[in-house]
């Protein structure tokens, strides 16, 4: 069985970690838009999910940008894991929603790739 990885990347400005994922052995879908990253994980059965957290004060029903993401991983693939990159400024946002939704790593920027691959492995 092929593993899967979905890499959600929103503003991006980070390095692409796609080959280090395919170099462990990752089918990779690599998606910058959350609605179309949402259908992927609704299509799909992933083992992992990197997403880029990020926090928007116009947002008026969510603290993120990943929430429907997150929730239709839990129900289509409930034994992914998750990780969460994110800008330490955007810490109580993420706090609020871990408190909801599960997470299993969380880096922070810059990421450390090693940690990195340590959480997909």
């Amino acid at each position: 069985m092929n593993k899967k990885l979905l890499f959600f990347v929103d503003e991006g400005g980070f390095e692409d970690f796609t080959p280090m994922f395919v170099e462990q052995g990752f089918l990779v879908d690599f998606e910058g838009s959350q609605r179309k990253a949402t259908k992927l994980a609704k299509k799909n059965t992933y083992q992992v999910l990197v997403a880029e957290f990020s926090h928007n004060p116009e947002f008026r029903d969510r603290v993120s940008n990943i929430e429907s993401l997150l929730a239709t991983l839990e129900g289509n693939s409930p034994q992914a894991k998750i990780i969460i990159l994110y800008d330490d400024m955007n810490q109580p946002q993420l706090d609020q929603l871990k408190a909801r939704y599960r997470m299993d790593v969380t880096l922070k920027f810059p990421i450390n790739k090693v940690l990195l691959s340590q959480a997909i492995g």
